[in-house]
């Protein structure tokens, strides 16, 4: 075939094609349209935005008591410094350091070898002037001697009686006891030392019940009542300790403007110790019908606080006036209402309006 025959088959070719699609253009496009326009739609559609898991409260009406933290210390029942009224020389010391001492225990003795030879004379005395005044009583009721006479035999046997019980106070002096049962601390004399009058021995705690002092400001003391009831912690010790409200001081500190308060709190293993820090929760006044919610529920703002309240699925932010602040709870006083479903987890992922599901309702 020559050049210019295969260069009209060409243009031939190429014309059959451009009639064709001309003829059909309309069933490929009117095909295919449909599709990207579905396409198209679908696309233009948004999906759904996640919702954020959260836990939540349904708020109810209870009871809150007002309180306030105050620095206490524990004291002892009673204390004492053991202490001898006479000198004299220690014979025997009856008591081990840190022993529990009943109540006239003996503690420590004195010499009183000379007091003890003075009352064998006097009861011997007395017995001699006994059997005087009974001769003497016996001759006076036949006559035999004078009224004077017996009278002042009579009176020999009072002395010697009377002589007899200085010497037994005196002896009672040379033995130390116990005034009251308690704790024995440290011992501060040794056996065979000279005590003086006034030297302490050993010192004497009676913890049981163990007492508790406190300070509360002026402006909160007409709350508290002698046999009130305070709770308080110490150092170290998880659990709280309840003690009842004793004794008040009458005058106000004029330096610190406190009214110091004296409580008790039973202590039968001696676990509490004198002069630990405890800290003090006075309990003032009660509100009944109050709302609370956990202080985490709670998103502090510029000017205000507000809460995210769950409402169709959304979490929604309420204004709210807050009062009483607990450990762990909060008091609403504006904003809440009873029956309120409040958000208290996952505050910092979510924004207002944002959907939310309920993983844990409270």
């Amino acid at each position: 075939m020559s050049r210019k025959a295969t260069r009209i088959a060409a243009l031939l070719a190429i014309a059959l094609l451009a009639a064709l699609f001309f003829f059909f253009q309309d069933d490929i496009l009117g095909k295919d349209q449909p599709q990207k326009t579905v396409a198209a739609e679908t696309a233009a559609q948004p999906e759904a935005p996640p919702q954020t898991p959260v836990e939540a409260m349904v708020t109810q009406a209870t009871s809150l008591r007002d309180a306030i933290s105050v620095n206490g210390s524990t004291v002892p029942n009673e204390e004492v410094a053991i202490t001898s009224e006479v000198a004299g020389k220690i014979t025997s010391i009856n008591f081990r350091e840190g022993d529990y001492a009943k109540a006239g225990q003996v503690l420590v003795q004195l010499d009183d070898d000379e007091l003890q030879a003075e009352r064998k004379r006097l009861v011997v005395q007395r017995q001699l002037n006994e059997k005087i005044a009974e001769r003497l009583k016996a001759l006076y009721d036949k006559e035999g001697v004078s009224l004077q006479e017996y009278e002042v035999a009579a009176a020999e046997v009072e002395k010697t009686e009377a002589d007899i019980a200085l010497v037994d106070a005196q002896l009672r002096k040379r033995v130390v006891r116990a005034p009251f049962a308690g704790r024995l601390g440290l011992r501060m004399v040794s056996e065979g030392s000279y005590l003086s009058p006034g030297t302490p021995i050993v010192s004497l705690v009676s913890i049981n019940p163990i007492k508790l002092e406190f300070d509360v400001p002026e402006k909160y003391s007409r709350a508290i009542e002698t046999g009130g009831q305070v709770n308080f912690r110490l150092d170290g010790k998880e659990n709280s300790f309840q003690a009842t409200v004793i004794a008040k001081e009458p005058n106000i500190d004029p330096e610190t403007r406190t009214l110091r308060f004296k409580a008790q709190a039973p202590n039968p293993g001696g676990h509490i110790l004198p002069g630990a820090f405890a800290d003090v929760q006075v309990e003032l006044e009660e509100f009944a019908g109050t709302i609370l919610v956990p202080t985490q529920a709670i998103v502090p703002e510029l000017n205000d606080k507000k809460v995210f309240r769950y409402e169709n699925g959304k979490a929604q932010p309420v204004v709210v006036t807050t009062g009483i602040r607990q450990e762990r709870n909060i008091q609403i006083l504006e904003g809440l209402s009873v029956g309120d479903t409040i958000i208290t987890t996952g505050l910092l992922q979510i924004k207002p309006g944002a959907p939310v599901r309920i993983s844990k309702l409270n």
